[in-house]
């Protein structure tokens, strides 16, 4: 991903009507994976994946692959999971996802910093906090919608923010 992509909180130079619609598309993008899992929708959720997915948890919960490298097991990663909560731990998921930040923006690819939290509701009634965590995402156009190339979800640590001190290769520097 070029450095020249790097977008400052708040930064409107790069800001054009191309810009602003990918920004809209690709928050939708994140958004819409934890809506449609939520929903079990997951044909429609696989959509949002490109063919060379890959998706990462650090660290994974007991006795779920840390790295998943295909749609195909990302979905079946997904799929037991909802089955899983459903079935057995008699909980029904709900992903928030907020604090979405673009960090990057280029004709082609982008990047995505976000929190989320997943709350239950469980067979007896009870609400619970389920996880909370980060997600850093990569996505890549593909004609004309974004996808999800590259997914890493956080559960314990924040991951790090790009900071414009630490990048020293951006334009007018």
């Amino acid at each position: 991903m070029s450095r020249s992509d790097w977008l400052e909180p708040g930064e409107t130079e790069l800001l054009d009507a191309q810009a602003l619609r990918d920004r809209a598309a690709i928050q939708d993008v994140v958004v819409a994976a934890g809506l449609l899992m939520d929903a079990g929708d997951f044909d429609t959720l696989r959509t949002l994946y490109t063919a060379d997915a890959v998706f990462r948890m650090d660290p994974p919960p007991e006795g779920y692959p840390s790295v998943l490298t295909t749609p195909e097991q990302i979905i079946m990663g997904f799929t037991y999971q909802w089955n899983h909560a459903r079935d057995e731990v008699g909980v029904v998921f709900r992903h928030v996802t907020s604090n979405l930040l673009i960090t990057s923006l280029g004709p082609t690819t982008a990047e995505v910093y976000s929190i989320f939290t997943v709350t239950g509701l469980y067979t007896d009634g009870q609400l619970g906090l389920r996880r909370l965590g980060n997600y850093v995402d990569r996505l890549r156009r593909e004609g004309t919608r974004w996808r999800i190339a590259h997914r890493t979800v956080h559960m314990s640590a924040p991951p790090p923010l790009r900071t414009a001190a630490a990048d020293t290769t951006r334009p007018g520097q």
